[in-house]
Order: C-alpha cells, then structure tokens, then sequence
C-alpha cells in the first residue's frame, strides 16, 4: 500500500506488482490518496486488515511517525519515514529512501560520495533521508539550501545532521544570492524539492547555467524521469543521476522488511522504465 498526498503519478504499484507475480505472491499494492488529517483514522485499521506494510509519501513522512511504536535507527536520524512494517508484533518504521538513493549513486551512477562535497535542494523527508545516508557514506560535507518559505526545516535538519555528525554541515542557506559560491563549492548536486515534477514540468531549482562539467547533478523527481533540471544540467557538460534509481532501490529494501526476502531487482527496474518509456512516448 502506498499512501500520501497525491499519489495517482506514482509508479510504486506498477513495480511492486510486478515483482509479487514474479515471485508467484499472494499479494497485491495499492495506493491510497490520504490527506494529513485523515491518517490517525487508517492506521488503527491496517492490522485489522492485515496488511504487511506500506510506503508513506509526502506530506506524510513525518506526521506517520506518532502513530508507530517503533523507529529503526536510520528513521529516527531522519524523523522521516516511508516505510512501515510488523516486527515483533509492533509497528515500525525506517526510512529506505537514502540508502536507495546511495545504492543507485553507486550502482548506476558510478560515483562514490566518500570524500565529496554536497549540496542539496529542499529540507523536507526525501532530503533528511538522502543526507543522512550521504553521511554514513562518508560524504566530506553537506550545504543545504531551501527557500525562506520554511527556514525552520531547514535549521533542524542542519542541526540534526550536526548532531550525528560535528561540523558535517556548515552551511545552510535560503539566499538566491548564495546557490553561485554553493555550486562552486560542490561537486555533488541534489535537487530534494518537487519543482519539475508533473505538473510543473518546467521548473527548476536555480539557474542551470551555473553547472559545469565538475558537477554530479542529481533529480529525486521521476515523473517525468527526464526533467528540465536533468536535461539543462547535461547540456552544460555535468553527469546526471536520474531519480528513478531511489525509486527503484528504496522499494527493494522495503520489500525486504515487509517480507524478509529478496525481490526481484530486474523485474522491478524492467518494469520502471517501461512505464517511464511509455509516459515519453504520450
């Protein structure tokens, strides 16, 4: 089940189905359009209905964790979650979108961030995430960057990523005035906000007439997969990393606390990039 607020454009049901059939399970994944408000009235009634597990997408990653008993380590440095499972008889939760994130930035994008500079976009669930496995990764160090909207999230996450990490963030910024000296000082290049995502397919983060071919630029939108960001970024010599990798390998290591097996990777990443195909040829 994936729940949150939109989820209609999501992908996850498509790929996870196709990975029960491949395996010959007994199972199904849906998703559930439920607003913020509405949620301490459907947790209670998962176990009633014997749901395994589900993903939890935004505006929900942080509201979701009042209603469980449990948080695995890597969700509670975030204080995000996007998936929640049985153990023992209690709800948990972990966050399995920046070990998916690192995964794909290995795996795909053939770049280890031991050692690097980054910077990224937004401070909400899907950057708490990705920061924090940036960290156990060894990343040298982290800048944020977040419009004044919300200078508060931004704040927390900079301490928080202190906190787990002495001086692992040293800059933290809502200043237009400041992206210029962040992405010359950054190699790694992470946009966590939705600009670019359906249906504001023509926005982007910041100029991208500041990246360069020292820049690794990475998208956590995948629908589209090839954004405008993406697009732009390549054109002015930078690699790319494309958000679907998260997509794909976050929803491995879910599938693996909800079940304890391994799933079919190729089935699951086949099936990603078939539908994403078809969207392009729309």
């Amino acid at each position: 089940m994936l729940k949150g607020y939109p989820v209609r454009e999501s992908l996850s049901p498509a790929m996870h189905n196709a990975n029960f059939r491949s395996l010959g399970m007994n199972a199904v994944y849906t998703p559930y359009e439920v607003r913020q408000e509405k949620l301490g009235r459907v947790i209670p009634a998962l176990e009633v209905l014997r749901f395994r597990g589900l993903n939890v997408t935004m505006p929900l990653k942080q509201e979701v964790i009042k209603y469980l008993d449990e948080l695995d380590e890597i969700a509670a440095l975030c204080n995000a979650v996007n998936t929640v499972y049985w153990h023992g008889g209690k709800l948990c939760g972990s966050n399995t979108d920046g070990v998916g994130f690192v995964r794909g930035l290995k795996e795909q994008g053939r770049y280890d961030p031991t050692g690097k500079h980054c910077v990224i976009f937004g401070a909400g669930g899907a950057a708490r995430g990705v920061a924090f496995a940036l960290c156990a990764a060894g990343i040298s160090s982290i800048a944020l960057w977040k419009r004044k909207s919300d200078d508060e999230k931004l704040q927390k996450l900079a301490s928080d990523l202190n906190a787990y990490r002495q001086g692992v963030c040293k800059v933290q910024s809502s200043d237009e005035d400041d992206i210029p000296t962040l992405l010359k000082e950054n190699e790694l290049v992470i946009n966590a906000t939705p600009l670019g995502m359906e249906p504001n397919v023509n926005t982007v983060p910041f100029d991208t007439s500041l990246l360069d071919s020292r820049h690794m630029v990475c998208d956590l939108v995948y629908v589209p997969h090839d954004t405008r960001f993406l697009r732009e970024a390549e054109a002015r010599g930078a690699r790319i990393h494309y958000g679907y990798w998260m997509t794909i390998w976050q929803g491995v290591e879910a599938f693996r606390k909800w079940t304890g097996k391994d799933p079919d990777v190729e089935v699951m990443t086949k099936t990603i990039l078939e539908h994403l195909t078809r969207d392009d040829a729309r």
